[in-house]
């Protein structure tokens, strides 16, 4: 959570470090608010290094993230390392004054290994996978121009493949990120549309 809070601070520096003139890249187009097509940000704090770009005239986009962590083996001297990949298509259902209401179908791809010896025998180890496949509903809310926050719930599946072979498990359920879990998008490359 300490991670989250960084996260944000530094963001928020950022927008406030930008010249007015950058910031004021927001214009009103037919009652749309535009802002740059690229940003740099999450949708899940399980893969926080990505970004977000739009496309048609920023109707419909593009995430992408990726997560990484490198830890100690419980009881050898090795690491054990583990990664995500995050990719959704986010579409714009409404839209109002700094506020975009969308539908993002998305995928999630998480590997972790996990050690499967015990000393004295040769260090070991097989990944666990995790499949998600999810439909959301995502509040992406402009604090500032070219800066967003979002939060967001809905339906997903997940299959997980355990480590060591056995049965895949599948669960299907809801799912939801709230104040201690959001997203944040910095717009600040890619031409604004006009």
């Amino acid at each position: 959570m300490k991670t989250t809070y960084s996260l944000i601070a530094v963001a928020l520096a950022a927008v406030i470090a930008l010249p007015v003139s950058s910031r004021a890249q927001e214009t009103e187009v037919a009652g749309e608010p535009q802002h740059y097509n690229g940003a740099l940000g999450f949708h899940s704090v399980t893969a926080p290094l990505g970004g977000r770009w739009w496309f048609g005239g920023q109707r419909v986009g593009l995430d992408a993230g990726l997560g990484f962590r490198s830890s100690p083996a419980p009881s050898y001297d090795e690491r054990l390392s583990d990664w995500a990949l995050d990719v959704g298509v986010p579409i714009v259902v409404k839209h109002w004054d700094r506020v975009h209401l969308l539908f993002r179908p998305g995928f999630l791809y998480e590997s972790d290994e996990q050690q499967t010896s015990t000393p004295p025998d040769p260090f070991g180890t097989d990944d666990e996978t995790t499949l998600s496949i999810t439909a959301e509903l995502e509040a992406e809310v402009f604090i500032v121009n070219n800066f967003s926050v979002s939060a967001s719930h809905g339906i997903g599946f997940s299959s997980v493949s355990p480590a060591g072979g056995g049965d895949s498990e599948t669960t299907f359920g809801t799912l939801g990120n709230n104040f201690t879990n959001i997203g944040f998008h910095i717009y600040f490359f890619g031409g604004s549309q006009n």
